[in-house]
C-alpha cells in the first residue's frame, strides 16, 4: 500500500512538470462532466491577460469570501493586490500558457471564474478550462 501511494505521488509530480496544468474543453462538456456552476465571478479578459504577464510559469485561482483571488509564481498575490494569503489556503493552479490559450480561443471580453460542486473552472466564450493541480500540496516554484 505504501509503495502504491509513493508511486502515485511520484507520477503526479512528474506529470506536473511534463504536462501543462489544465485542459481546455467545451463549455457544454464542462457542464456534463462537472455539473452546474454554483458561483460565478467575472473578470475582464484584458485584466486577466495583464495578470498573466506578471507570472512566468503558473497562475492560481480561488473564490474566497465571494471574491476572486489570483496568485502568480511563488504564490505572489496578484489580485486583490497587496493582500497576504495564508500558505495553507488551497488554490487551483494552471500554467500561464493554457490560460492564455483559453483567452485566445474564447475571444470573449469577460472571463468567468466558476465554482462547481467539486472543481473550479475558468470559462471564456464557449471554452472552459479545468484539470488544475491543487496548491498545496502540489506547489510549483
Amino acid at each position: 500500500m505504501k509503495k502504491s501511494l509513493f508511486a502515485f505521488f511520484v507520477i503526479a509530480l512528474i506529470s506536473m512538470y511534463v504536462y501543462p496544468q489544465g485542459k481546455i474543453i467545451s463549455k457544454e462538456e464542462a457542464n456534463k462532466l462537472f455539473g452546474p456552476v454554483l458561483v460565478s465571478k467575472e473578470i475582464p479578459s484584458s485584466t486577466l491577460k495583464s495578470l498573466i504577464s506578471q507570472s512566468a510559469k503558473v497562475i492560481m485561482f480561488n473564490i474566497m469570501n465571494n471574491d476572486v483571488y489570483i496568485l502568480g509564481d511563488s504564490r505572489k498575490v496578484l489580485l486583490p493586490a497587496g493582500l497576504t494569503i495564508n500558505s495553507s489556503e488551497v488554490f487551483h493552479v494552471y500554467s500561464t500558457s493554457i490560460v492564455h490559450e483559453l483567452l485566445s480561443n474564447g475571444s470573449g471580453p469577460m472571463t468567468y471564474i466558476e465554482k462547481r460542486e467539486k472543481v473550479l473552472t475558468i470559462t471564456n466564450g464557449n471554452f472552459t478550462l479545468e484539470y488544475s493541480i491543487i496548491c498545496p500540496p502540489f506547489c510549483i516554484d
